[in-house]
């Protein structure tokens, strides 16, 4: 398990470095091929290719699991510090996001093969290749192939404290371009119309809707505007970065931002707001709740801990719970400091999530 994690982590497999995800998908590929599964790689229009794979079995529960190959490093980070091993923790680049959680499923089926066990009807495995860019080219897919399941396994990190997750935040990204008029600062300044005079309004009522009690929020994380000092402004670009607990007030914030957009503080502007990509909440549901609880029994039988709690960042299971499927995420080998040159993962949970997410399958299927 470890030979295959270090081969991974030491892989470039950014999400723009698609020679790199392609390299990985063949490592998982060698894998599930010589087990039975069918393989084929989704097109994607800006990224590499997408995994999918699929095998029946002699039963009739379909499970479907996600994670992604992706990661959020650039190109050279993986000979600048590659994988290693010091005490009890592992440290590479994505060797917690989520390279581990890949290689954990992977053992997990070996094992299942190991044992003889196809009691389900069909396991399906979705490792996208964007998920660090907000799945923009596999989210159809993951929507698409969630639909035919029964439920969402997301091999995504578990959380120090021994948790995994039914309850996550959602998000999502969006785009702000406001249009002004250039004019000369000194000899004709009302003669330009000021875009980041209206850009600075729109800041301010954005973040106005913000009430972080209520787990929700607006954060205007980028802009870029204006070209001279002695220059008008006539264009501002924003990203805009959205959170939200329940999916109902994700709604509500987006029809704020439209109106906010819609609104001219500065006479004569014009402005667009543009969705790059959002994911609604996982909310604690009676099946995703159902599916925790399946899971506390097998490792119960195991003697590992289990604990559930919410989590503020978003994964691809905000998808398929959006879509009324039962999810539980955060299966993976437990880490933390994600997205970090201190990123690690403590290696006995590459281990013990490995032999629960076995037994998890077998109890979720028999």
């Amino acid at each position: 398990m470890l030979s295959l994690l270090e081969k991974m982590v030491n892989t470039d497999s950014g999400s723009y470095t698609t020679d790199g995800v392609l390299k990985v998908a063949g490592f998982i590929s060698d894998v599930l091929l010589p087990l039975g599964f069918d393989v084929q790689m989704l097109p994607s229009s800006k990224y590499a290719p997408h995994l999918l794979a699929r095998r029946r079995g002699s039963g009739s529960k379909k499970l479907m699991f996600l994670g992604h190959m992706d990661t959020v490093f650039d190109e050279g980070t993986a000979k600048r510090r590659p994988f290693y091993i010091e005490g009890d923790k592992a440290y590479g680049p994505g060797v917690c996001d989520m390279q581990s959680g890949i290689v954990c499923l992977l053992y997990a089926l070996l094992a299942l093969e190991e044992a003889g066990y196809t009691g389900y009807g069909e396991l399906k495995i979705l490792f996208n290749s964007d998920e660090e860019r907000g799945s923009e080219t596999s989210e159809q897919y993951i929507i698409e192939e969630c639909s035919k399941s029964d439920m969402v396994l997301v091999m995504e990190p578990g959380m120090p404290g021994d948790y995994v997750v039914i309850e996550r935040q959602g998000g999502g990204i969006f785009n702000l371009d406001i249009q002004g008029k250039p004019a000369h600062a000194g000899a004709c300044p009302l003669d330009g119309i000021h875009a980041i005079d209206e850009a600075a309004h729109k800041i301010l009522a954005l973040h106005g809707l913000s009430d972080f009690s209520l787990g929700r929020s607006v954060s205007v994380g980028v802009i870029e505007g204006g070209t001279r000092s002695n220059i008008i402004p006539e264009h501002v670009f924003m990203e805009i970065d959205l959170r939200a607990r329940f999916h109902r007030d994700g709604l509500a914030l987006m029809k704020k931002m439209q109106e906010i957009t819609d609104a001219s503080y500065v006479p004569g502007t014009k402005s667009t707001l543009t969705k790059v990509m959002y994911r609604p909440p996982i909310e604690k549901t009676p099946g995703n709740l159902e599916l925790y609880q399946t899971l506390v029994t097998a490792a119960r039988k195991l003697g590992i801990p289990v604990n559930e709690t919410y989590c503020g960042g978003g994964s691809d299971g905000n998808y398929t719970s959006a879509q009324g499927i039962p999810t539980i995420d955060s299966l993976g080998p437990i880490g933390s400091l994600e997205h970090t040159d201190d990123e690690y993962m403590l290696v006995e949970t590459l281990f013990s999530r490995c032999k629960l997410t076995a037994l998890y399958i077998v109890e979720l299927t028999a």
